[in-house]
């Protein structure tokens, strides 16, 4: 039998249909390597994501694929394999860590391919705020403007303040200053791509943790505690003013991370068909 998706929900006319589809792949992948099975089905993906916007859409896609295709084989997967399979497809394990296991989550992979991933709670009192502009930024685009060099006094200035950012975060206890999020690494030069992330950057107001680049961008990232409304118009009116219209999204951490359920067929609607 066949394998094939349709997509529905939030930007589903950006993500193909084809064999080119991530979550495809994923499923194949994992399908193969651990039972040479071959997946079939007819696949409906509603997802919240908005795609290519720095969300992490390619990451949630991929581990839903392994994770699809290891169910498919009646096999499970151990995290470790499951993040190594996503680093193949993806490129790189860290959306995927955050996809799979929910909550704040850190990981690495080595030279000798050994998962190395921490998780921890993130607080149901931290709301998110993610503002997306209308300016689209394709990844390529988005690596491009990083320098292949770095001043090292911009390394150490980030490092410090990711350490400490890591830290708080680390251990539970999540005070949040908008100076932990002062990056020199991207901030700098990503910032240049969209009118108006440099100045929602920088800004600052009652409830406001922090603002970051989500991702690769376009979107930004607000990390509030209380009056996530008003800091939401600030930022619109912030892009506004340089000509850039924005949608927004509020939400908050899944602490659960990604689980497969099996879910019965509606009788009704089986007996209609």
């Amino acid at each position: 039998g066949a394998l094939t998706i349709r997509h529905q929900g939030n930007t589903a006319e950006r993500v193909p249909c084809d064999d080119s589809n991530l979550l495809l792949r994923a499923m194949r992948l994992a399908a193969n390597r651990l039972g040479q099975c071959s997946p079939q089905g007819r696949i409906i993906v509603d997802s919240k994501i908005p795609v290519g916007v720095g969300m992490g859409s390619s990451a949630a896609a991929v581990v839903a694929g392994l994770l699809l295709g290891a169910a498919q084989c009646g096999k499970p997967v151990e995290t470790g394999q499951l993040l190594r399979w996503a680093e193949e497809i993806e490129g790189h394990i860290d959306n995927a860590a955050a996809a799979c296991l929910g909550g704040l989550a850190f990981a690495l992979c080595n030279n000798t391919e050994r998962v190395i991933t921490f998780k921890t709670r993130f607080p149901d009192d931290i709301r998110l705020v993610l503002v997306t502009p209308s300016v689209p930024v394709p990844t390529r685009e988005a690596r491009r403007v990083l320098p292949q060099n770095y001043d090292r006094a911009d390394v150490l200035h980030t490092l410090q303040r990711t350490s400490l950012l890591a830290a708080t975060c680390a251990s539970g206890k999540f005070d949040l200053v908008p100076e932990l999020f002062d990056d020199r690494l991207h901030h700098p030069y990503r910032q240049q791509l969209v009118p108006g992330i440099a100045r929602a950057l920088e800004h600052r107001q009652e409830g406001l943790l922090g603002v970051a680049i989500s991702g690769s961008g376009s979107s930004v990232i607000a990390f509030t505690r209380g009056n996530e409304e008003q800091i939401a118009r600030e930022l619109q009116r912030i892009f506004r003013q340089e000509g850039v219209e924005t949608e927004v999204l509020f939400t908050s951490a899944d602490n659960q991370g990604a689980v497969v359920r099996t879910v019965p067929p509606d009788s009704s609607q089986a007996a209609r068909q």
